[in-house]
C-alpha cells in the first residue's frame, strides 16, 4: 500500500492503529512467557507464537479496513484479495503437505491447520469488509 494514496486523516487512522497493534503483540507475548512459566501451556512453542501474531494481525487489518484507512480501492482491489486468499491457501497447503511428508513424527498436534484456519479466517473478513465498506460509500455513507 503506498502512503501517497492516502489523506492525512487516514494515514493517522492506520497509524494509531498500527500502535495499538503493537502494544497488543507485546502484552500478549509477555501474558504467554508468564503462563508458560507458571506451566499452562496451551499450544506447542512455535505455534503459540504465531497464532499471537496472526490475532494481532487480523486485529490490525480488520481495524484498518473497518476504519477505511488501508487506501483507495478500485474494482481491482477485490481481484487482489481473493487471488491473495488462493495464493495463500495453496502455499499453506503445498507447504503443509511437504512438510507433513518430510516430519510426520514431530508434528505440532494440528498447528499448521490452526494458523491456516486463522490466515483464510481474517483474509475473508477483511474482503468482506472491504466490500461492506465500498459499498456503504457507493451510498453516500460515511
Amino acid at each position: 500500500m503506498k502512503s501517497k494514496e492516502l489523506d492525512e486523516m487516514q494515514l493517522a487512522r492506520r497509524n494509531h492503529i498500527g500502535n495499538q497493534s503493537f502494544m497488543l503483540l507485546s502484552y500478549l507475548l509477555l501474558l504467554d512467557v508468564v503462563l508458560y512459566d507458571f506451566g499452562v501451556e496451551w499450544l506447542k512453542y512455535p505455534v503459540r507464537e504465531f497464532v499471537i501474531m496472526l490475532v494481532c494481525q487480523a486485529y490490525y487489518l480488520i481495524r484498518v479496513v473497518k476504519a477505511g484507512a488501508y487506501g483507495r480501492s478500485g474494482k481491482k482491489a477485490g481481484s487482489k484479495v481473493i487471488g491473495a486468499v488462493v495464493a495463500s491457501a495453496t502455499a499453506a497447503f503445498v507447504i503443509s503437505a511437504y512438510l507433513g511428508k518430510w516430519r510426520q513424527e514431530e508434528t505440532q498436534g494440528g498447528g499448521a491447520l490452526l494458523l491456516l484456519c486463522i490466515s483464510a479466517v481474517v483474509l475473508v473478513l477483511c474482503f468482506i469488509l472491504m466490500k461492506w465498506n465500498e459499498r456503504k460509500n457507493d451510498r453516500g455513507e460515511d
